[in-house]
C-alpha cells in the first residue's frame, strides 16, 4: 500500500477570516496519520504562475487521503476554506517507479 496525497493551490480571497490551516487541522489529520510536507505562501515559482498558498499533506494511504477529506471533523475547516479562498484541492497516489 502506496501513500497518499493531499494537494493544494490557492489565493486567499477573505484575509479577515482566513485561518491558515496549520494553526487548525493537526489534531485532525493525526486521526488520519496525516502530516504536512509544505504548508507555506512563500515558495518560489520556478516555472509558471501559482497561487498564493501551497499545501502538501502525506497520508499513509489514499483512503485516509480521502476519509480525511470526507471526515465529519473537517467539515467545518472546508466550509471555511471554501468561503475564504480560491483555488483547487487534488488527492494524488504516491509515485511507483516499475521495475
Amino acid at each position: 500500500m502506496g501513500k497518499g496525497y493531499l494537494i493544494e493551490n490557492y489565493e486567499v480571497i477573505n484575509h479577515k477570516e482566513y485561518v491558515p490551516p496549520v494553526k487548525t487541522i493537526n489534531e485532525i489529520l493525526e486521526k488520519f496519520n496525516g502530516k504536512f510536507l509544505v504548508a507555506t505562501p512563500k515558495a518560489i515559482a520556478l516555472r509558471g504562475t501559482p497561487l498564493e498558498v501551497i499545501i502538501i499533506i502525506e497520508f499513509d494511504s489514499d483512503e485516509n487521503v480521502l476519509g480525511f477529506y470526507h471526515s465529519p471533523d473537517y467539515e467545518v475547516y472546508k466550509k471555511l476554506y471554501e468561503r475564504t479562498t480560491s483555488g483547487w484541492v487534488l488527492h494524488s497516489s504516491e509515485y511507483k517507479r516499475n521495475n
